[in-house]
């Protein structure tokens, strides 16, 4: 007869907003997966440091599977100048943030932070990327990474300027290296971890990228189809994403515009926030003269995206980062052809049509052919596999994930 297990404290720390996209929803997947399937034991708690997760707790919590008291209280009282610089919206304290990263200058301990190293939890598990969990001195910690891109791709503004790379290498090198597990979503991010960083492949586990709970069925309401778009009497190509320069929106403008030059009538429709590249984009779209067939919508309701995808004619990713994005799995759900970069062949398969991200021709090429109709069966067809391969992977991924946790109960408890 085995020893009774002592119940094991894990704080699930959620960042971020809806807004941010992707990383939000797979934030949310990967609660849900803790909360359901986590073993007897363990002790689920969440704290949601911007109070951004609200409503995904509460049906967590309305299924019976999270305590409310394990909800952990999301105010944090700023009771030193420091404080106020780390986490107050106040716009002076914005300016003091960024001044002393200009700087090089280090503040303290951020208020959420030494409320983890301060509470009763055994293990603090940081959902997305948060440099905030360096801050930690007394709480071992989980971390997530997605992606290196700084090192990837370091002539883009927003990994690069304002001491942007500084601070990525920074808060990436010490929290590989000071986590005691990592959780990626790639084998091929493993590898470039490894050969970087040179932290150990035992310290990884790998869970793939998964579409967001709404769009996993691949059903729809069209009533909640954007009217611009409803109005289009033409067929578009989709693109979710914030407005990055290496999110590549461009070279979908150029494309568009070779197609028209050749004769074919497309669209395209992009959704997100503006990261400060939507001025340039518009700039190039306008000397293109294509601006009547490219539709800005800005941040749209979660309610609208799976129709977004529906009524497309394809999925476009275009981004220079990865090497694995959320687009293409949850376009392969609802049943959207993928064209995407180069980069992203291990993650898609034969699930998508690849062009070179630098080549607007080679894009067009592979629009048009997404649209034969024997292209586009064989395309579905092949992205719902490759989608299927990848929940095998996950289930696999979650099953080590738990393992992991439960030897480390047995060291940390």
């Amino acid at each position: 007869m085995g020893l009774p297990a002592r119940p094991f404290n894990i704080t699930v720390v959620l960042t971020g907003s809806s807004e941010t996209g992707g990383g939000f929803h797979q934030s949310v997947t990967n609660l849900r997966m803790l909360a359901l399937s986590a073993p007897e034991h363990f002790r689920i708690q969440v704290l949601d440091v911007h109070g951004t997760f609200s409503d995904d707790i509460d049906e967590l919590v309305s299924a019976g599977a999270l305590n409310r008291a394990d909800v952990l209280p999301a105010s944090f009282e700023l009771r030193t100048v420091n404080d106020r610089v780390v986490a107050s919206p106040r716009w002076v304290y914005r300016v003091a943030r960024f001044f002393l990263a200009i700087s090089g200058t280090t503040v303290g301990m951020s208020p959420a932070a030494r409320y983890l190293d301060n509470s009763e939890t055994d293990l603090v598990y940081f959902l997305s990327p948060a440099p905030m969990a360096t801050e930690l001195q007394q709480k071992p910690f989980v971390s997530t990474f997605w992606d290196i891109a700084h090192r990837d791709s370091p002539e883009f503004p927003e990994v690069r300027t304002s001491r942007k790379f500084e601070e990525r290498e920074n808060y990436i090198s010490l929290a590989l290296t000071k986590a005691v597990l990592v959780v990626v979503d790639s084998a091929e991010l493993v590898e470039k971890v490894r050969n970087i960083y040179g932290v150990r492949s035992e310290k990884f586990v790998t869970i793939p990228f998964a579409p967001a709970r709404a769009l996993a069925s691949g059903a729809f309401d069209a009533t909640n189809l954007p009217h611009e778009v409803r109005e289009l009497d033409a067929p578009y190509v989709f693109y979710p994403a914030q407005l990055w320069a290496h999110k590549n929106h461009v070279r979908i403008a150029e494309a568009l515009c070779i197609l028209k030059e050749q004769g074919h009538d497309f669209h395209a429709v992009f959704v997100g926030k503006d990261h400060g590249a939507g001025a340039s984009i518009r700039k190039r779209i306008e000397e293109l003269g294509v601006g009547d067939r490219i539709h800005f919508l800005g941040y749209v309701a979660d309610e609208a995206i799976p129709a977004l995808y529906a009524h497309a004619t394809a999925l476009v990713m275009a981004s220079y980062f990865g090497p694995t994005n959320i687009p293409p799995l949850e376009a392969f759900a609802m049943r959207t052809p993928v064209v995407a970069s180069e980069l992203h062949k291990a993650q898609l398969g034969k699930g998508a049509y690849y062009f070179d991200p630098d080549d607007p021709l080679d894009l067009a090429r592979v629009i048009l052919r997404s649209q034969e109709e024997s292209s586009r069966v064989d395309l579905i067809k092949h992205g719902l596999k490759q989608l299927k391969d990848l929940r095998a992977l996950t289930s696999q991924g979650e099953t080590l994930l738990f393992d992991r946790l439960d030897r480390l109960s047995r060291r940390i408890s």
